[in-house]
């Protein structure tokens, strides 16, 4: 798609949007309240989501950590000089 199409796909679908039109409907109370649990539904499952993936970040930080620290010392985690594959004669 062009741009000067998707421009004005954007403005448009904007317009409809923002615009006001009468609406001669009628909203009960209990609209108002699926739009309210809604909108605490959305921002609960957000938070879970970035409590998830901040947890993930955090691990791989720590763990990043830790083996740098063991890979710089020369041993592993036994204590043992590390192995690197080269024969010494």
């Amino acid at each position: 798609m062009s741009r000067p199409v998707r421009r004005d796909l954007l403005i448009g679908a904007t317009v409809f949007v923002f615009v006001p039109t009468a609406a001669h409907a009628y909203v009960d109370p209990g609209s108002a309240g699926f739009v309210i649990t809604s909108v605490l539904g959305f921002l609960a499952a957000g938070g879970y989501i970035v409590r998830m993936y901040w947890g993930r970040l955090k691990r791989r930080v720590l763990h990043s950590d830790r083996k740098a620290v063991a890979d710089g010392d020369g041993s592993n985690s036994t204590g043992a000089p590390a192995d690197d594959g080269s024969a010494q004669g």
